[in-house]
């Protein structure tokens, strides 16, 4: 009774699998056409902790890699935030000290300031406390009255079931804010995904819009850690392997990564569009 649901199961992912490597040639062409210093796509490697820089395993290492990234660039503060900032921030903290009035204090991840706006950014990869989130934008606030703040709560897209179940009925899409945490006692915080980072990324580097060579290397890496560490995308090599299978694991794997090759293939077709 199993064999025509497996057949049908290991075809999709199959056909899966030829259109995700499909679509990562076409990127790479794209790449080599592009203003980018890089002539083939982010996922064109598989990357391994061998191959130098360490990798972070952790928020605070992710944390500190995107404050990196922001610190230098204005071109990618606009282009996450959707914000024409013009000049790059006077300053970027990470986990500034903010004291609680009962006693205590919250940390937010990081703030980026200028001098009447600031944007902070709470990241989150496993951590499902949500909820603390309301109190460290009022402390935000707070601490710092002369901006005028736009407050997001950074997670892997694959929780949103998660955060939605923590905060309900609080979550609510807007026509031009998009996915909204609506705190009773602080500011609108707005969902963003690692891969709407990731996308700010590849679009600045197509358009050749990166501060230096060094910011540029700094910031393809970490699209690449982050589509393959955290979105679980697989390189080309792998892809091609499963397009092309040799063997029996090679032909059941597409059948155990089918929803991660369902949300490559979305991913990588948005960003053909997109770019």
């Amino acid at each position: 009774m199993l064999d025509p649901w497996w057949e049908l199961y290991s075809e999709t992912g199959y056909k899966t699998a030829v259109e995700v490597a499909d679509l990562l040639d076409q990127s790479n062409e794209r790449w080599k056409r592009s203003k980018s210093p890089f002539e083939t796509d982010p996922l064109a490697s598989a990357l391994t902790q061998d191959m130098g820089p360490l990798l972070p395993n952790n928020e605070e290492g992710w944390s500190d890699w995107l404050a990196r990234l922001l610190r230098q660039s204005a071109a990618l503060v606009s282009e996450l935030f959707d914000k024409d900032v013009g000049l790059v921030p006077d300053e970027v903290i990470r986990e500034d000290r903010l004291l609680k009035e009962e006693g205590g204090s919250r940390r937010p991840d990081i703030l980026i300031l200028y001098p009447d706006r600031g944007f902070s950014i709470e990241v989150k990869l496993d951590d499902t406390h949500y909820r603390k989130t309301a109190e460290t934008t009022r402390l935000t606030e707070r601490d710092y009255p002369d901006q005028e703040w736009t407050h997001t709560l950074l997670l892997p897209k694959k929780n949103i079931d998660r955060l939605r179940s923590k905060v309900d009925p609080l979550v609510r899409r807007h026509p031009k804010e998009g996915l909204q945490i609506e705190w009773e006692t602080a500011g609108p915080v707005s969902v963003m995904y690692w891969q709407d980072v990731t996308t700010a990324i590849r679009t600045l580097l197509r358009q050749g819009e990166a501060v230096d060579d060094h910011w540029a290397a700094n910031a393809y890496l970490f699209c690449a850690a982050a589509e393959q560490q955290l979105m679980k995308f697989q390189p080309h090599p792998t892809i091609d392997r499963m397009a092309k299978p040799a063997n029996v694991v090679e032909t059941i794997q597409p059948i155990t990564l089918s929803r991660i090759l369902g949300e490559q293939l979305t991913y990588l077709r948005e960003r053909m569009d997109y770019e």
